[in-house]
């Protein structure tokens, strides 16, 4: 039952957070570290990742299922941004609401746990996820924060994400593998992800109070916006495609989309909240207090989706 292994890695992970977390509450690390951990994991680290996960033999099973991941995401994408968009218009929800609701640490949280539970083969379709993901977030994403400035091609296709990206999928194309050093290289980087990505969250985490953390009220309807209404949809769009049976290994892609969207609210968020001046405190609040939560909503929504 895979309940049981993704609880463990979730609470392996999480262990750290609050090792982390102590450390800033003991004054040997400051949260102000976190902004370029932060920056390390989101340019150069996921970079890696991503670029990695393509390491991998390009079977016509692998394709199909590559094509029904993206399927998945595009469409919890777009139900995500429904469903955001009904809470603007009963909430009045902001800006950093509804992009927390539509967004999901889809890449820092997942990739490690997909690892541990199913192997490093599979972490391919989580990349896909990270391709919707990468390309609506710089995009769309921005647009929610910035909607006079004209859209970028080049602020897109310049992010480091997306060059891994476009660089992985063709050497699994070409079927370019790496040997050696280089090998060594990314499998080393892409280790790095998930203790990294709780890290600077603790360091986040241990600056703030419990009250900090729910100062505003509103963030539980965050909560169930994201953990009740989009990942009640998730499933329900895996059950009604069908695709479980029409692919093969069709179980566990659906699985890892599930997880995928069931994710906590992006850390994106934060840095977009910074940088066009959005409550940048109230954004860092819900992606903590998602982080917290996931460790009961992503194995509830998993049994959920294993019994329905």
């Amino acid at each position: 039952m895979i309940v049981v292994p993704l609880i463990q890695k979730i609470a392996e992970l999480f262990l750290i957070l609050f090792c982390t977390a102590a450390l800033v509450r003991a004054g040997i690390v400051k949260t102000e570290d976190s902004k370029v951990l932060s920056r390390l994991s989101l340019y150069f680290v996921t970079p890696c990742v991503i670029f990695n996960a393509f390491q991998k033999e390009l079977t016509p099973d692998v394709l199909q299922g590559m094509g029904a991941a993206l399927l998945l995401s595009i469409l919890f994408h777009t139900v995500f941004i429904l469903i955001a968009a009904l809470f603007g218009k009963l909430f009045k929800a902001t800006e950093v609401e509804r992009a927390c609701v539509i967004f999901t640490n889809c890449g820092n949280l997942i990739i490690p746990i997909v690892s541990y539970v199913f192997g490093q083969e599979w972490v391919i379709y989580v990349s896909c996820a990270m391709v919707v993901f990468n390309i609506l977030c710089w995009t769309y994403g921005i647009r929610i924060f910035d909607n006079k400035s004209p859209l970028s091609a080049k602020r897109v296709l310049l992010n480091p994400n997306i060059i891994a990206l476009i660089l992985g999928a063709a050497t699994l194309i070409l079927k370019i593998r790496l040997s050696g050093p280089l090998e060594e290289f990314f499998n080393d980087m892409s280790g790095m992800i998930g203790p990294l990505s709780m890290m600077i969250t603790g360091m986040v985490i241990g600056s703030m109070s419990f009250k900090e953390l729910f100062a505003n009220r509103r963030i539980f309807l965050v909560i169930l916006f994201r953990f009740v209404f989009c990942c009640a949809a998730a499933v329900a769009i895996i059950k009604l495609t069908g695709i479980e049976g029409r692919i093969a290994d069709g179980h566990t892609i659906a699985m890892i989309s599930l997880l995928s969207g069931a994710a906590p609210s992006a850390s994106n968020i934060n840095q977009f909240a910074i940088i066009y001046n959005h409550d940048a405190k109230y954004a860092s609040a819900i992606n903590v207090v998602t982080t917290l939560l996931c460790i009961i909503f992503i194995p509830f929504w998993v049994f959920v989706f294993e019994h329905v």
